[in-house]
């Protein structure tokens, strides 16, 4: 088993990565857990690629020096429309790259400018949940928490908690104004947000898994929607858009 490289290990393999592949780039931002601590034997580079100009951007997988490496690679213009895409889903992980990634590469100002950037718009937060969101939210954990209070096959009850686990933990986040996030950056965010929360969430799942027993997530469910108004469905309305149709067009043979 290869050895762990230290973050200015990674750091340095990262700035001859960034020479060798892409030679005319300005920079790159190192990230990942090679850089920020807490990374496994199986752990892999994440890097930012920035160029000064790009036909579009693109991400790309492969190994530099037997390590593996997921790449990034745009320009500013497309990392900033990226940041936009994560403003709008309320999860921020290029955003979190490129504030907490290390810059390297010939040309670091316009990664530095980059980095402020990311950096403003991660501490400003994702934008609150508005009323028709938030009554989304509750209206479809409602449905699902509604579902275990049913006697249903196993596999039903598996199917329901995999949704329930991502959905209740994006609504836990979002409707306190933080960011969200997903696959092991949901516990990861729900700690760093709220321990005791975390625990109990964590603990909610844990009875369903090990003993098949829904009632403490239901419950627990019912804990965070409380603050918000509790189960939604009586007078539930969701509006579709008005351009939101197809109008037929004749046949030509008719």
């Amino acid at each position: 088993m290869a050895a762990i490289l230290s973050a200015d290990e990674t750091a340095r393999l990262a700035g001859r990565l960034l020479a060798a592949r892409y030679p005319g780039a300005d920079a790159g931002f190192a990230a990942g857990s090679l850089v920020r601590g807490g990374a496994t034997a199986t752990s892999d580079l994440d890097i930012v690629v920035l160029f000064e100009r790009l036909p579009h951007a693109y991400r790309e997988s492969f190994f530099f020096e037997g390590l593996p490496v997921d790449a990034f690679v745009h320009d500013p213009e497309t990392l900033r429309a990226w940041f936009g895409k994560e403003v709008d889903a309320g999860k921020s992980a290029m955003l979190t790259m490129v504030t907490e990634g290390r810059i390297v590469g010939p040309r670091p100002a316009l990664a530095a400018t980059m980095k402020a950037e990311a950096a403003a718009i991660l501490a400003a937060g994702p934008p609150p949940f508005d009323s028709a969101t938030l009554d989304f939210f509750r209206y479809l954990i409602s449905s699902r928490v509604e579902d275990l209070e049913d006697a249903r096959p196993w596999p039903e009850v598996l199917a329901t908690i995999a949704w329930l686990l991502p959905t209740l933990a994006d609504f836990i986040m979002r409707a306190n104004g933080r960011w969200a996030a997903t696959a092991k950056w949901v516990p990861r965010t729900l700690a760093a947000f709220d321990p005791a929360l975390a625990a109990a969430f964590d603990a909610a799942f844990d009875e369903v898994l090990d003993r098949r027993d829904p009632a403490p997530l239901v419950a627990f469910a019912d804990q965070v929607l409380a603050p918000f108004g509790g189960r939604l469905f009586d007078g539930y309305r969701a509006d579709a858009k008005p351009d939101e149709r197809i109008v037929s067009v004749p046949s030509p043979l008719s």
